[in-house]
């Protein structure tokens, strides 16, 4: 903890910081994470406006000197790619909105790659297995389903009456 309050205008470089580490450490990363981690070093129970906007302006600063970038939702390294995606623990478990695009879409190529053909419902459920997730919500149902029609878009995945194919060389 520092003796600055994050809430201070003063505390802008010490807040892109700590952003910078969490991006660092767990990239990509969600906004919704990095306020959870900016505002448990600081030793806050809530991230109220004040500091989510402190903490955004952080983020504008980190975005224009190209530390970080942002990627779909989420924020990340430049020019890292994500190789894997990470399971819940007991100590970390994570709401869909927490899980970027990146990691849900990896491990939907990886369902589809293990087992070609697979339909739309049991890729579904096989990810949200993979995420700890024991049912199939709205949210996300919804991004899922996002998740695997983007994958359709960018001919990652090819969907035919016989379920879900990785493209040729993908």
């Amino acid at each position: 903890m520092w003796d600055l309050e994050l809430q201070d205008p003063d505390a802008l470089d010490v807040v892109a910081d700590v952003v910078l580490c969490v991006v660092e450490v767990e990239g990509p990363v969600e906004k919704e994470v990095i306020y959870t981690r900016v505002r448990l070093a600081w030793g806050l129970g809530r991230a109220g406006q004040v500091v989510r906007d402190r903490i955004d302006r952080a983020l504008r600063h980190l975005l224009r000197q190209g530390k970080v970038v942002k990627v779909d939702t989420a924020y990340d390294r430049p020019g890292h790619e994500t190789e894997f995606a990470r399971t819940p623990t007991d100590r970390c478990a994570r709401r869909v909105a927490e899980v970027p695009a990146a990691e849900r879409q990896l491990v939907l190529r990886n369902v589809v790659g293990e087992g070609p053909g697979v339909h739309r419902e049991d890729l579904l459920r096989e990810a949200a297995r993979f995420f700890g997730w024991a049912r199939l919500g709205a949210d996300i149902r919804d991004a899922l389903t996002g998740d695997i029609d983007a994958l359709i878009s960018s001919r990652d995945l090819i969907e035919s009456d016989g379920g879900l194919m990785p493209a040729e060389g993908a």
